[in-house]
């Protein structure tokens, strides 16, 4: 008999709605459906997650322009309102892309920092106008690629430019096929990149950075180990599971497209939350 360790697989769970049982906050606005989670001392101690306010928003196919733009309205309120609810409104910025760039499911955080508006060399040439916050952004690659921690490569530009918050933005996995690219996690807790998939690099958090810090995150990919379980329940595959399954993740044919259309609509909500204008 497999024996699974729950304990594990819940840490290892990128989604906090992939949890079962949490107490949840659901409203919807048009098509849109928003979940909020906020994780206290005993809960986080229980599903060994960090404590913090976890923000869900599950949506349809944003490659249609009307969906696009409704979730976009949605994702630009939340950001706000997480800003002004942690008093980071016109306060200066890091957004930081996490992922690999030449992997398309893993390309939503460095394809997203093309699209941020950075301002901090105006502000350092003193002629920034005052709509724009002070905002910097950094793809910093990934570990196989740079041989340098993406935590050490962060950790050193906080400690050298000083921002007053993070924005991190990076791909995340699930559980269920129906959630990938139709869910965007905001959280003010924390990130190990990575941990999703098995490859568990240093957590990105406030403890670690002294640094508020936000992180944005989509569901890109899901472990083929969870998709031969949910097809094939009943039948004797944990032997296969074993030798190949946690080895494979699956992503849609259309990914391409689909983090064309997300990383365009984080770097549009971004931008709306970080400067006093409508862009």
């Amino acid at each position: 008999m497999h024996i699974v360790n729950l304990e594990d697989k819940i840490s290892r769970l990128d989604l906090i709605n992939d949890i079962p049982l949490l107490k949840t906050k659901v409203k919807k606005i048009k098509n849109v459906k928003i979940e909020k989670i906020e994780i206290d001392i005993k809960t986080s101690k229980k599903i060994n997650k960090k404590c913090g306010d976890y923000i869900s928003i599950l949506f349809n196919d944003i490659t249609d322009s009307q969906n696009f733009d409704n979730v976009l309205k949605v994702l630009t309120i939340e950001l706000k309102c997480l800003l002004r609810k942690k008093g980071l409104t016109n306060k200066s910025c890091l957004v930081v892309g996490l992922g690999n760039d030449y992997s398309t499911p893993d390309s939503l955080g460095p394809q997203t920092i093309k699209g941020i508006i950075a301002t901090r060399h105006l502000y350092e040439l003193k002629c920034a106008d005052k709509n724009y916050s002070c905002v910097s952004k950094i793809a910093p690659g990934v570990f196989s690629s740079t041989g340098i921690e993406t935590f050490d490569i962060i950790d050193g530009i906080v400690k050298k430019i000083n921002p007053d918050f993070l924005i991190v933005i990076d791909a995340l996995s699930s559980t269920s096929i129906d959630k990938i690219n139709k869910v965007i996690q905001i959280t003010d807790s924390a990130i190990e990149p990575g941990s999703g998939v098995g490859n568990l690099r240093k957590e990105i958090s406030k403890e670690k950075l002294n640094k508020d810090v936000i992180i944005i995150g989509v569901p890109t990919v899901v472990n083929l180990h969870t998709i031969v379980r949910n097809f094939l329940d009943g039948y004797n595959v944990d032997e296969l599971l074993l030798k190949k399954g946690n080895n494979f993740m699956v992503t849609p044919k259309e990914i391409d497209y689909e983090i064309e259309k997300l990383s365009l609509l984080i770097s549009k909500a971004i931008n709306r939350s970080l400067h006093k204008m409508t862009i």
